[in-house]
């Protein structure tokens, strides 16, 4: 009877772990508590690919026009009043997938001496709209079919106003 526990045990364990691919720096699972169940990817979590794969098979993510075209989003819908303290770097992650939607993102806050910080709420939700309003992606195509990839916008922030948008 022992042998059996221990048989099955390990048969339901072995079911529970993702075979082949370990979660990694940048991965970003789904929450039901803050992303969009209609969010859906084309392809497996560990399919997902870093926006910046290249190879003979790849051709490498973008966005309709350039950076130029989603710099000038910003620009034109982008209005928080300047403010001193609101000096450092918002970053916002998120998953685009094979038809150029996006989805799950995640921000993260720091000031320039890279310590963790939090900027004012009205800042950081506009960016994250006009982060998640953008319709322009274009997936990565690995040998002819296109696939789910993380993309993330770096945004430099002097006095409140968008200095820089990153990478």
């Amino acid at each position: 009877m022992k042998k059996l526990h221990l048989f099955l045990l390990l048969v339901f364990s072995a079911g529970c772990f993702d075979q082949g691919h370990q979660q990694e720096v940048g991965d970003i699972p789904f929450d039901p508590a803050t992303d969009s169940p209609n969010f859906k990817i084309c392809g497996q979590e560990s399919s997902i690919k870093q926006y910046y794969v290249r190879g003979s098979s790849h051709t490498p993510a973008g966005y309709e026009g350039e950076k130029r075209a989603l710099e000038q989003a910003f620009l034109e819908r982008y209005n928080f009043p300047v403010s001193e303290s609101e000096d450092g770097y918002v970053t916002i992650r998120f998953v685009v997938n094979c038809r150029g939607e996006s989805g799950r993102f995640r921000i993260e806050q720091m000031g320039f001496d890279y310590q963790p910080r939090n900027f004012d709420p009205e800042l950081v939700q506009q960016l994250l709209e006009i982060t998640s309003s953008l319709d322009g992606w274009i997936p990565i195509s690995r040998e002819g079919k296109t696939c789910d990839f993380y993309q993330y916008l770096t945004f430099k922030l002097r006095n409140g106003q968008i200095e820089k948008i990153l990478p």
